[in-house]
């Protein structure tokens, strides 16, 4: 049997299946809905507040913020812990990562600016 046969035949088998069980729950199960099943509820409880709230933009501000230095830690820390490979390279590392380090700083320097840190 091929690869691709062996795919299909999973696939096959596998919606078989599925639809089997969805098949049999809706014969052998019950439905009696009511409307206290109509209800909703979190963990046995019913809701006291409705679902949507509205949040300061402030904290997608600071998500953001967050994930964009954050990605800077991720990228700067192979590079301070290889320094002395890096400094075999020459200066060209030196600079590009200078470069990097300058546009965070000038992002950062923005978003004080902006007030963007600031409760």
């Amino acid at each position: 049997m091929s690869g691709f046969e062996t795919i299909v035949m999973y696939l096959g088998m596998s919606l078989l299946v599925i639809f089997a069980m969805l098949g049999a729950s809706a014969l052998l199960g019950p439905y009696r809905p009511t409307p206290e099943k109509a209800t909703t509820f979190e963990c046995g409880v019913p809701l006291l507040d409705p679902g949507h709230k509205r949040y300061s933009v402030k904290y997608y501000l600071v998500a953001v913020l967050f994930l964009v230095f954050d990605l800077e830690n991720v990228l700067i820390y192979p590079l301070a812990n290889q320094y002395k490979a890096l400094a075999t390279l020459g200066w060209g590392v030196f600079f590009e990562v200078f470069i990097f380090v300058f546009v965070l700083l000038v992002g950062l320097l923005y978003a004080i600016k902006k007030g963007a840190v600031d409760w």
